[in-house]
């Protein structure tokens, strides 16, 4: 399956609503054919300038094609929104998404159906950073999708599931990682052999697996994944995609995390694309203080968040990252995300093996004032606060 539209969430400050927005990706990311996405990385690597493109502006998004509101409506003033969003059946879907609130209730709504249904509320809150990681039933065996949580609350780590299979349906406590008691804040996850095995890696370069059916934990060794956040396995192109850990946050590949159980070591990169070149440039101002001085500041962007990445189907993908773009002499300071559309081929080029990345395009939206845009892509992981005011 092939997607058409992403998800993007906005939260409105003013009227404390969150509204669902549908974006043709086709129409506004890709190229209609890999040949012209080529053609266009070629005229712009031959320009001289050595400097990025300019990047086209996305000026208002689409009509909201649904409305989510707490009730009764909050009434702190600061609402700092923290309900969390995801795509629950990413690989047969791409309309049902899950929609938890902090203190726990919970929904689906069916963007293509147009119908909404509960879940199971929990014993306690899911709190601020929950971690969702949903497994498709094909890759078990089963009919539907599973979810798992990982639920940092009181300094502790709560692990539970909840089976879309069983009835009566509800959350299942399971046993606590071997981490239980330490910060999951800053980590990469991914699933392997087919939805079987839960991989957690902690900042401090431990990694853990958890097998779903034996139900059990255990240290996979001292290293950490060469990802940041979420790596999602590709199987048409058999390798795992993600994001580096640098600061500029790549585009990367491993085909290697399949075999860190039988090798005991920390599987390694094979692919490294720079999907998105920031800018960062000086700009000669008038300074309104001091007639006729002449005030210079630099303007770059900078990461406000980890990125996300959704797949579209057919090697196609969706990237989203988040940026402040910082003046230095002054106080202004604005919020953007940008997509970008990408293709991942078989082939590394001049008929070599591998992999190899094509850009299409990217369009940057500015965030307003009154509303914080969590461009969501409903993937396999929690819902983050995506611009800092």
């Amino acid at each position: 399956m092939i997607r058409q539209y992403v998800n993007l969430v906005a939260a409105n400050r003013c009227t404390r609503t969150y509204s669902l927005h549908r974006l043709n990706v086709a129409k506004h990311l890709f190229y209609p054919s890999t040949a012209e996405a080529e053609a266009a990385t070629t005229e712009e690597n031959s320009n001289g300038s050595g400097k990025p493109s300019r990047i086209g502006r996305l000026r208002r998004l689409p009509p909201a094609s649904m409305s989510f509101q707490q009730f009764p409506p909050p009434t702190d003033n600061l609402w700092p929104p923290k309900d969390m969003f995801m795509l629950l059946s990413p690989g047969s879907s791409e309309g049902r998404i899950l929609h938890v609130t902090e203190e726990g209730p919970g929904f689906i709504y069916d963007a293509d159906a147009n119908s909404t249904s509960t879940i199971p509320s929990r014993d306690g809150p899911y709190g601020y950073t929950p971690t969702f990681i949903p497994i498709a039933g094909a890759g078990t065996g089963k009919e539907k999708e599973v979810l798992y949580l990982l639920n940092p609350h009181h300094r502790h780590l709560s692990f539970e599931v909840l089976d879309f299979n069983e009835q009566p349906r509800k959350w299942q406590p399971l046993p606590p990682p071997l981490f239980a008691n330490g910060s999951i804040q800053s980590l990469s996850f991914t699933v392997l052999d087919g939805g079987h095995t839960i991989c957690v890696s902690l900042i401090d370069k431990r990694t853990y697996w958890y097998d779903t059916r034996s139900q059990k934990w255990w240290q996979a060794g001292d290293w950490m994944m060469p990802f940041a956040g979420r790596a999602e396995y590709v199987p048409e192109l058999n390798t795992w995609l993600g994001f580096s850990c640098c600061s500029c946050h790549n585009l990367c590949a491993s085909s290697d995390l399949s075999a860190m159980d039988a090798h005991q070591r920390a599987p390694m990169l094979q692919h490294d694309w720079e999907d998105l070149k920031t800018p960062e440039e000086e700009e000669s101002v008038l300074n309104k203080r001091f007639r006729g001085a002449v005030l210079t500041r630099t303007r770059s962007w900078r990461t406000s968040s980890l990125p996300n990445l959704l797949n579209l189907g057919g090697g196609r993908f969706c990237i989203a990252k988040f940026f402040e773009d910082v003046h230095t002499n002054t106080e202004t300071d604005a919020n953007f995300v940008v997509l970008t559309g990408v293709e991942v081929l078989h082939g590394g080029g001049d008929g070599e093996p591998g992999l190899q990345m094509v850009k299409h395009k990217s369009k940057r939206y500015m965030f307003t004032k009154d509303d914080e845009i969590n461009f969501n892509y409903f993937q396999e992981h929690a819902y983050e606060k995506k611009v800092r005011n």
